[in-house]
């Protein structure tokens, strides 16, 4: 079933449930039901909850699928000094015993056909190295969806948040896990990418108008 916790978020909920919440209000919504149709559109891969694998667990996936639908596009190639790397995406079914519902072998199948379309997958990313360039860190926006890219084996992203400019200078408005609640982080987007040997870089979502 659709699951919908506005009181807990981590990461993914969170940028769902302001793209979702986005759409809603763009959209004349007002009913909680017409949050949850949002939700599910974006969450689900071609906005159809079936099952656990139906889940865009995987942002590449996430990002692909959402933007074959036209609900966003990522424009991560459009930023200065954006290059690009080949990763195979294999994290879920090489760490089965951390997902409960991957015990069920039908649901574990599915997840590998998923992963097949992610063998020497392609994309952008910008370096975090030149997220403090200039020319980079202008051409962030105020609300820009970003996925924090990362180094482990097996995985495209492990953390997602949006560009809030403060003083002209983009930070991460998330989900902190160290903060246990949602917060503008206090540190440079560049600063807090550095700090952390995982991360790599950053790729930029923006909703389509």
């Amino acid at each position: 079933m659709l699951t919908i916790n506005s009181s807990q978020l981590d990461c993914t909920t969170f940028v769902e449930t302001v793209i979702a919440l986005a759409y809603t209000v763009g959209e004349g919504g007002t009913s909680w039901r017409d949050y949850a149709k949002n939700l599910e559109r974006i969450r689900y891969r071609d906005g159809n909850l079936d099952g656990y694998a139906s889940r865009l667990h995987y942002i590449s996936d996430w990002i692909i699928n959402n933007s074959s639908r036209n609900n966003f596009s990522e424009v991560t190639k459009q930023i200065p000094n954006a290059s690009y790397i080949t990763k195979t995406i294999n994290f879920m079914s090489t760490h089965r015993d951390s997902y409960k519902s991957l015990a069920d072998n039908d649901e574990y199948a599915k997840i590998l056909e998923v992963e097949k379309n992610f063998v020497s997958h392609q994309y952008h990313y910008i370096k975090k190295i030149y997220i403090s360039n200039k020319s980079t860190s202008t051409a962030l926006k105020d609300g820009d969806i970003i996925a924090l890219t990362t180094k482990m084996n097996g995985l495209d992203v492990s953390h997602m948040g949006l560009i809030a400019i403060v003083d002209g200078v983009p930070h991460l408005m998330h989900a902190s896990m160290k903060a246990m609640k949602v917060i503008i982080d206090p540190l440079p987007l560049y600063k807090y990418l550095n700090n952390s040997k995982s991360l790599t870089g950053i790729r930029v979502i923006r909703l389509n108008q």
